[in-house]
């Protein structure tokens, strides 16, 4: 007879697949599935090692470090911290430097233009003019001021050489926007100043309008002339011609008459003509 040790017994029935675990524990059963939810879901340790007792969630979700699919997900844009924007202010200072800038040139432009050329040392001389001719702008200063008559105008003139302006003799005459004369001597007759005006004048581009008689001043004689200027208006020139003043200079120590000379006063009048006139 067989010892009873020797007899096979029913073998261990495998455990199906699929089928669940069972083993105690001190929160319950612990495990699930095996081979099921263990390393599956939706992240590593799925819904937790144990079922949902010890562990839980805490491994589980979307993943450990990223989305659903695993990818890394980028980094947080850093923000701006908290406080008033520098946007207006760059503005402000842009708009300020460029007001600047323009100011600068503006202001080099206008010093150029308004610093005064120098005036020339001479003239050329009108044929016909029987005197030599100098410049007349050192001798207008009297009734210069701030620019006008502009200079191309005042370098359009000329004086018998002598002539030399009468201290104090410049009038306003308060006419036009500008309107001024000034009185000159020279020791010359009255035809020889006459004689040259009416040769140089024309020969520095001024227009003869009218010349004789002068209707004031007996014995005189006026001419009148037009030349446009650089400020864009048409300037009028007055020349009154007085008779000619002799005197006789008698000989130091003698009864004889000595020689004559004479000397004639001329008045030049400048004036605007604005385009209205």
């Amino acid at each position: 007879m067989p010892d009873p040790d020797d007899l096979e017994g029913p073998s261990p029935r495998a455990p199906r697949s699929g089928a669940t675990a069972v083993r105690p524990s001190g929160n319950g059963i612990v495990g699930g599935r095996a081979g099921s939810n263990r390393s599956s879901g939706n992240g590593t340790g799925g819904n937790g090692t144990g079922g949902n007792g010890a562990g839980g969630n805490s491994t589980g979700g979307n993943g450990r470090h990223g989305d659903a699919d695993g990818l890394p997900s980028l980094p947080a844009q850093p923000r701006r911290p908290p406080g008033p924007s520098t946007k207006p202010a760059l503005v402000v200072l842009g708009l300020a430097l460029f007001l600047f800038g323009l100011a600068f040139v503006l202001e080099l432009a206008s010093g150029s233009q308004s610093r005064p050329a120098p005036s020339p040392s001479s003239v050329a001389t009108a044929s016909g003019a029987g005197t030599q001719a100098v410049p007349a702008r050192p001798l207008l200063s009297q009734i210069v001021s701030d620019g006008q008559p502009p200079d191309d105008l005042l370098d359009a003139l000329a004086l018998p050489k002598g002539a030399a302006d009468v201290p104090g003799s410049a009038v306003d005459q308060g006419i036009e926007s500008y309107d001024e004369s000034i009185d000159f001597e020279v020791p010359a007759s009255q035809q020889v100043v006459i004689t040259f005006f009416r040769a140089q004048l024309p020969f520095e581009h001024w227009k003869l309008l009218s010349q004789g008689s002068a209707p004031k001043v007996a014995g005189a004689y006026q001419i009148l002339a037009q030349h446009p200027a650089s400020d864009g208006l048409e300037w009028e020139l007055g020349v009154t011609v007085d008779p000619t003043l002799f005197v006789s200079n008698p000989v130091q120590g003698s009864t004889a008459p000595g020689a004559t000379t004479g000397t004639t006063h001329f008045t030049l009048r400048l004036f605007s003509q604005s385009d209205d006139d």
